[in-house]
């Protein structure tokens, strides 16, 4: 009796191993479905998905699956339909399912015939890529639903920070997170408090270390704060009127937001704790009318303003701010009157500290140039003009800090400006429609620019009806070459934009 007792409990012990051990396994599998940007992933759509795929959309029999359309091995624009992590990786169109965002979505668009329901482009391809309305909604709702594998796997949850970029889309209340290596649209995070109303994400800002993202929402008056990882909303403060330009100082904890109000009665920018999301208080100088414009140093203690239609620079402490009575303020130009409005012929929209801080660069799109000053004094000591019409409004310094780029709104080019000589390098024609806003990407090779597209269509296919698909571009920065092919399409207005570093 003893003897069996002592080899059941052997068995118990070495069960209780293999338990244990499959255990194990089953949970390192499960946390592995977090992770399923994965090129072995052999996962495949949902049933319906696939059943729409597989079903023939012709009187010859073909489907979206024939070889020759969009199957494996020989497919068109190198779509996939066979593979979902394939057709998640997108094609030669760039993304073509943004997952929760069917909207938004290139597939629904080439699927769809009422502009009503989503965008719609059309092709030259035979009609059969339009589907019944059915059809269209059943993609739609499992797009919006993220997309999901037969093992209910969502795409590109595992993208490091350090790849991800944020541009606003001004015109549909999104913020687009890009793979600023591949191109790929990952998310569109919706942002703003009104349902019914546009709240105009314009500008946006990393904290120091990473962690956040903070947006502001030009029309409706608010600054919301965002986990860069998961796109969880932190919080959100009242920064009335036409909260602009983001700064935060490099202990993540102070920033600082330009109120751009166009009516000339508002002179003020204010200051908030990133920590509780509420203003501190506020800078007021009869000067400072419409001011947009922001700069800091980097060891966080002077933050530059400039007020567009006061056209004034500010030198301000960002300790005492709210009461300091040694700032320094200086007008664009000698003609500028002390008055407040300005004069209309300059209105400087960005400015940009040099690598050394010794100058600030000023976009003037009321003047087509941008303006060199002396930080110590506010001096003016250049005046680089950019050509007719160009309206420059967003601009960068590399990454190794030798040229600024500068997105002309009006004349689609992107201007390059010499940093160490202060001249026009060269000048980049037909960027987009509109460029709005310029990021570099981690590795200095790429410029990304964000461009309003308003309008006109720079998609990949023309496009129907009155939504306004958002195009942003890509220069690549050793030869200032614009890529022929590389359109990244995301929600209507590209305007400002962050990429990690």
């Amino acid at each position: 009796m003893y003897k069996l007792i002592k080899r059941l409990s052997k068995l118990f012990f070495v069960f209780s191993i293999l338990s244990a051990i499959c255990l194990s396994v089953i949970f390192f599998q499960s946390c592995k479905q977090d992770f399923v940007n994965d090129p072995g992933n052999s996962a495949g759509f949902p049933s319906d998905i696939q059943q729409i795929f597989n079903t023939p959309v012709s009187t010859n029999s073909i489907t979206c699956t024939t070889p020759s359309c969009h199957a494996s091995g020989n497919n068109s624009r190198n779509l996939n339909l066979e593979d979902w992590q394939q057709t998640m990786n997108g094609s030669e169109n760039g993304s073509m399912v943004i997952p929760y965002n069917g909207f938004w979505s290139h597939l629904i668009s080439v699927v769809n015939t009422d502009t009503n329901y989503a965008p719609v482009i059309t092709i030259t391809l035979p009609e059969y890529h339009k589907l019944d309305a059915q059809k269209v909604t059943t993609i739609m709702n499992w797009i919006n639903s993220g997309a999901p594998n037969s093992n209910g796997q969502t795409a590109f949850n595992d993208v490091p920070i350090n790849e991800k970029g944020f541009i606003t889309n001004q015109a549909s209340d999104l913020v687009a997170v890009i793979n600023q290596n591949t191109h790929q649209v990952l998310r569109l995070i919706p942002v703003g408090g009104r349902p019914n109303q546009l709240d105009a994400p314009h500008y946006i800002t990393l904290s120091p270390d990473k962690k956040y993202f903070y947006v502001s929402l030009i029309q409706e008056g608010f600054i919301e704060k965002y986990d860069a990882n998961t796109y969880v909303k932190l919080g959100r403060m009242a920064a009335d009127p036409s909260p602009a330009h983001i700064e935060v100082t490099p202990d993540g904890n102070i920033g600082f937001v330009t109120n751009f109000e166009s009516s000339g009665s508002v002179r003020t920018t204010t200051k908030f704790n990133t920590q509780t999301m509420t203003v501190i208080g506020t800078f007021s100088d009869p000067a400072m009318t419409g001011p947009h414009g922001m700069a800091m140093t980097r060891n966080g203690q002077t933050l530059f303003v400039a007020s567009e239609i006061g056209e004034y620079l500010f030198k301000l402490s960002t300790q005492s701010f709210i009461n300091d009575s040694t700032f320094i303020k200086s007008s664009i130009d000698p003609t500028v009157p002390p008055s407040g409005q300005g004069t209309g012929r300059f209105k400087p929209y960005q400015i940009v500290l040099s690598p050394d801080e010794a100058y600030l660069f000023a976009s003037c799109r009321g003047s087509n140039e941008v303006r060199v000053y002396n930080t110590s004094d506010l001096s003016q000591v250049n005046a680089i003009q950019l050509g007719t019409n160009a309206y420059p409004l967003l601009m960068k310094i590399t990454n190794d800090g030798r040229f600024l780029f500068v997105c002309n709104r009006n004349n689609n080019t992107v201007s390059v400006i010499n940093v160490a000589t202060q001249t026009l390098q060269t000048t980049i024609s037909s960027v987009g429609i509109q460029p709005h806003g310029v990021d570099f990407t981690a590795n200095g090779l790429f410029a990304i620019i964000a461009c309003e597209t308003q309008s006109g269509f720079d998609g990949h296919h023309p496009q129907v009806g009155s939504t306004k698909l958002g195009v942003s571009r890509v220069i690549r920065v050793s030869d200032f070459t614009l890529s022929p092919t590389i359109k990244i399409e995301m929600g209507s207005f590209p305007a400002g934009i962050t990429l990690v570093k």
